[in-house]
């Protein structure tokens, strides 16, 4: 009796052993966004947030302010409203590839542009160039590392499966503004009349929407080498 006890109690060791390899193994080669564009993998890939260090960082954004008269959100490099707030970096990326972070998806529908004030500013540029319109919605994905993702193809890919058709990666010059633009000057059809004047902005946006302000997200800019995915 005491021999088959302890054959039995061998065998559960030995499955342990075997399904505790099975799952390693599954970790290590488990199909990833940027294999599996649907997006699927990232949601239920068994990230930590505290994962080690890869050495490259990513471009994010975050959710600046919410205009409850327009519903829409002015998301972008910095909270100015957050002492502890961190600014982010076009150049080389602000946060590691293996930090859990949303995906900031755009869908872009020409929209007109709301009657947003546009405030002033001690930038570069003018201050339209920070207050763009990004002609559209915006929404947020689950935390996801950004070094799953391959290129900005799969990263599309994974708004799209997310959200549906026409979603993609929000861009860092995602905002377009027209000089002059604020308030009703160059709102609504008067927009949509001078397309042609339009022009691209940076570092901020504002876009229908309402997405969480607890954490920062994943973007893609276009000329910069600070994506956790390539081009």
């Amino acid at each position: 009796m005491r021999n088959s006890f302890s054959g039995v109690l061998i065998l559960l060791a030995l499955v342990f052993q075997v399904d505790g390899k099975a799952l390693t193994d599954a970790s290590l080669t488990e199909v990833s966004p940027a294999q599996d564009p649907t997006g699927s993998a990232a949601v239920n890939s068994p990230i930590l947030q505290n994962a080690p260090s890869s050495g490259k960082k990513g471009l994010t954004f975050v959710k600046e302010a919410h205009l409850v008269d327009f519903g829409i959100d002015l998301v972008g490099c910095r909270n100015w409203s957050d002492p502890n707030g961190m600014n982010c970096d076009a150049y080389v990326g602000d946060t590691d590839c293996n930090q859990l972070r949303p995906v900031l998806c755009a869908k872009v529908d020409s929209t007109p542009r709301p009657a947003y004030f546009v405030p002033p500013t001690t930038g570069a540029m003018t201050p339209p160039y920070y207050a763009g319109w990004n002609l559209g919605h915006i929404t947020t994905t689950v935390p996801v590392q950004g070094s799953q993702f391959y290129n900005r193809a799969a990263v599309d890919a994974y708004c799209a499966q997310s959200f549906g058709v026409g979603w993609r990666v929000a861009l860092f010059d995602d905002g377009f503004f027209i000089s002059g633009m604020n308030l009703t000057t160059y709102s609504g059809s008067a927009w949509t009349q001078n397309v042609k004047n339009q022009q691209r902005g940076g570092w901020h946006f504002y876009s229908y929407g309402d997405v969480r302000n607890d954490i920062r997200f994943w973007v893609h800019i276009r000329d910069q080498p600070s994506t956790c995915w390539q081009q």
